[in-house]
């Protein structure tokens, strides 16, 4: 696959679908299921992200940084579901600036804004309790999209250890069961709302 590297579409197209994305997703764990579709480099897909924006330092997955315009437009997906992956401004100082993640989340290929919050310590679709660091390294990961996390979906950017107990792949997408959605989305309705 031969990509342009000003713009994120490859020159025979890419493959990327909106089903693949679940509720509360992070633009991390969209980025990574394109990655893992198209064998894209980190260099490339954080270009996404703007050419004022040095891809080796990223940004953090804030809608007061990411251009949500640019994304919609390389991803092919709604803008609420993009504007939904992010953190917002209003809620910048109570998310954790370290990637925080399920393992079981982590297993089949997703990853939520709603495990950035500090104020939630368990998943709430699996009752686990989040985590930080790696199992085999402890390095704990900043949750920055940068070339390092991008080119390391689903695994510690450090030692390439895998986040969740299988790899991720799109063919075989799965979407969250109505119990993990239910947990999920209600989840977001009480941070946002209550």
């Amino acid at each position: 696959m031969t990509m342009d590297e000003h713009e994120l579409t490859p020159a025979m197209g890419y493959v990327f679908s909106a089903r693949w994305v679940d509720p509360c997703e992070s633009l991390v764990s969209i980025f990574w299921k394109f990655a893992r579709a198209n064998s894209a480099a980190g260099h490339v897909m954080a270009r996404l992200l703007g050419p004022e924006i040095d891809p080796y330092e990223g940004v953090a997955p804030r809608a007061d940084v990411v251009d949500v315009r640019r994304l919609r437009h390389a991803f092919d997906v709604p803008p609420k579901m993009l504007y939904g992956s992010l953190i917002q401004t209003s809620k910048r100082g109570r998310c954790s600036d370290r990637l925080r993640r399920c393992h079981r989340c982590m297993g089949r290929g997703y990853h939520s804004v709603i495990h950035q919050f500090d104020r939630v310590d368990v998943c709430p679709a699996h009752h686990l309790p989040l985590e930080t660091k790696c199992r085999r390294c402890g390095y704990e990961a900043p949750f920055v999209i940068n070339v390092r996390l991008l080119e390391a979906p689903y695994r510690c950017a450090n030692c390439r250890w895998a986040y969740g107990n299988k790899a991720y792949s799109p063919a075989s997408h799965r979407p969250m069961t109505r119990a993990e959605r239910i947990a999920i989305c209600g989840k977001s309705y009480r941070l946002h709302f209550g």
